[in-house]
This record gives structure tokens, sequence and C-alpha cells, in this order.
């Protein structure tokens, strides 16, 4: 992620960061000076796969923001955030922290409410944040001394403690950032509406303008009941019924110009696709 200093300082500039791969995860050790440093939309659309990150003060303090949540951590606190959507993480003060990388089947097949309660802080001096806080700092102490099946055996035991604490936070929590996740549905509608006559338009084209995942596009029409592809389809024989439905002295465009300007390669298709929708053919529907 990039990295400024507050106040866009970079000047003596000092950080470091050993990390190590456990068993599918990366577990990192990290010491910085102060600095932001922010997953943006671009990033997201760059890079492959969709983790969560577990981020534990060890030292110092830091707050991370993702969605409508922001949260501050102190010793020994920590928050997930998902990889899927952009976050930004800032430090006023030098800090010791550490990073576990965890692909994202790994945790939601443990705990499905691991995407409900990012950016929520888990604290060290209370409640279930108590119960992992020193385990995990345990783990990046001893991680260079255990052998492959035992850090195969921990790590999995780990994931498992960590599955039960979110699984805890979960049930008192409300879906991950209802009015972030509306504007990103809304945004998501206006670029493809913008967009109805590209018979070439794809979801990849979709997510990597707007800075969202596969995943996290398919999740925003999924909690307004849709798929992408049902409302792209069906927003664009809306739009042909539309112009089917103009009087003759406001213009009238052939069937085969209609289905070309709402994205449909062949008229053929078209018509069948309409009829199905609408039952009627669409020459049919313009003279009834």
């Amino acid at each position: 992620m990039p990295a400024t200093a507050p106040g866009g300082r970079r000047a003596g500039f000092d950080a470091s960061s050993v990390a190590r791969e456990m068993s599918g995860l990366r577990l990192s050790t990290m010491s910085a000076d102060p600095h932001e440093a922010a997953r943006t939309p671009e990033l997201v659309r760059r890079t492959e796969g969709e983790d969560f990150f577990l981020t534990l003060i060890r030292e110092g303090a830091g707050s991370m923001r993702q969605d409508d949540r922001s949260c501050t951590l102190g010793p020994g606190d920590f928050t997930l955030v998902d990889s899927a959507r952009p976050y930004v993480f800032r430090s006023e003060e030098r800090f010791r922290s550490i990073v576990l990388q965890i692909p994202r089947g790994m945790l939601t097949s443990r705990c499905a409410a691991a995407e409900l309660i990012t950016a929520v802080p888990f604290r060290a001096t209370g409640g279930p944040g108590a119960l992992f806080s020193p385990v995990l700092r345990a783990l990046a102490d001893e991680a260079r001394a255990l052998d492959t099946g035992l850090a195969r055996s921990i790590t999995a035991n780990v994931l498992d403690l960590l599955a039960t604490v979110c699984s805890a936070h979960g049930h008192r929590a409300e879906p991950a950032g209802p009015a972030a996740h509306r504007r990103d549905l809304e945004r998501a509608k206006e670029y493809m509406d913008e967009r109805l006559h590209d018979p070439g338009l794809t979801l990849l084209t979709v997510g990597q303008a707007l800075g969202f995942s596969l995943r996290y596009l398919h999740q925003l029409f999924h909690e307004a009941g849709s798929t992408p592809r049902t409302w792209l389809y069906d927003r664009r024989l809306d739009r042909a019924r539309a112009m089917l439905m103009r009087r003759p002295d406001q213009g009238s465009p052939t069937i085969a110009d209609i289905a070309l300007r709402v994205g449909f390669k062949d008229s053929s298709h078209f018509s069948r696709a309409f009829k199905a929708r609408y039952g009627a053919s669409p020459a049919n529907y313009r003279t009834s």
C-alpha cells in the first residue's frame, strides 16, 4: 500500500518488516515511523486475490478506516480489514505491529461473520479480543522456531480461535457499511446505465473502473436481491421498451437500431429476449 508520513513528510522515514509464510497464512512483524497507508481503488483493481488482513498493535497506536467504520487501536488491540475494498491505516506516532494475512476462504469457511466486522476494534483489555491477542503475539514471537508440521497444527488452531472471536462479535454486528454499500451499488448501476449501448461491457470492466473486486460487485447486487448480470440485462430490455413506446412524431428507430442502442449485437437475439420478457416481439409490442 502507498505510505506517506502525516502532512506528506517523507524525509527520514524509517520502517522495517519481517514476514513468514505459515500454512497458507502470512505473518509479518513491522515497526515504522508515523505514516498513512492506503489501499486505494487502483490497488484493489490491480491486485489479485482477496484476503483479510488482521492488524494488531504491539506498541504505539494507530487507526483503521473501511467503509463507514473506523477504529483506534492501542497496544494489544487488533482489527480486520477486507482487501476487496479500499481502506486506510494511519498512525501519528512510531509503532510496532503484527499483520496476519488470511486468504478469504480460510476464515469465511470458519466464520461467515468476518465480512460483517471489518474496522471493528477488538480490545486486549477485555471481551473476545482479550483471548486472541496474547495468542497472536506469542505466535509472532515463536514462529521461526516452529517446524512445518507444528506450524500447520498451530495455525489451524489460531484460525479456529479467531473465528470463534469473530463469531462472538458478529452476532451483535449489523451488515458492514450499509450506507457505503448503497452508495457503491448506485455507482455501479450508474456506470452500467451509461454504457448500456456497449455490447462489450463486462463485469470485470465495471469492477476495474470503480475499484471494486468482482466478489464485492456481486455482493452489492446480492444485498439488493439481484445479480449484476441480471440487472444489466433487465435494464437493457427496459430501455428498449421505452424506445418502442415513443410516438412516431418523437422519432421511431428501427428494431435493429434499438437492439444496437441497448447493447445487443444481434437483433434476432434481442427480439427473442424481448418477447421472453414482455410476451410480444418488439414489432408487435410497438403496434399494440
